[in-house]
């Protein structure tokens, strides 16, 4: 099971709201898992899910995703796994926007990773956005190694972290 959270934006009075806060990944059975040969890891599927923002008033969309890391693109998920969170889709205000690493904003795109450490910027022509109203596409990939699921009992594994909308940046 994957736990997100949605963290109280702060000074700037927005809500922060996700359409699960609970992925459930189900009960891994052998012959279910898609496994491909040679490859280290079980790709667990791909969970979609909604972000929305909404603030009082124009407000900087600077986001930021929570959770301890497992290597520069991932996040940790039990003790061995990793998971992935991507953006894609991101409407500001009614318009199509594109996102960008906080530090490498030359570099937008209509979706992109999230990054343990690192914060994405709301784009509109090249440039950090303001609005009021945010809504973005979250998709979330697990992987757990084959070794993982080498238990003689059920054994529950679970991931965990946060988006936040950050202030000031």
């Amino acid at each position: 099971m994957l736990v997100l959270f949605s963290a109280p934006a702060g000074a700037n009075d927005c809500t922060l709201s996700l359409s699960q806060s609970q992925i459930e990944l189900g009960a891994l059975r052998p012959g279910g898992l898609s496994h491909v040969a040679g490859q280290p890891d079980l790709f667990l599927g791909t969970r979609r899910l909604s972000l929305n923002i909404a603030c009082p008033w124009p407000t900087s969309m600077v986001l930021r995703f929570e959770g301890p890391a497992a290597g520069p693109q991932a996040f940790r998920f039990d003790r061995q796994g990793r998971f992935t969170v991507g953006l894609s889709n991101a409407v500001l205000d009614g318009q199509a926007v594109t996102l960008a690493a906080a530090q490498r904003p030359a570099e937008a795109a209509a979706s992109r990773l999230m990054a343990p450490g690192q914060s994405l910027v709301v784009l509109a022509r090249d440039l950090p956005a303001k609005g009021r109203f945010f809504s973005a596409q979250v998709e979330i990939d697990t992987h757990l190694p084959v070794s993982a699921t080498q238990v003689r009992d059920e054994t529950p594994v679970e991931g965990r972290g946060r988006f936040e909308l950050l202030s000031g940046e």
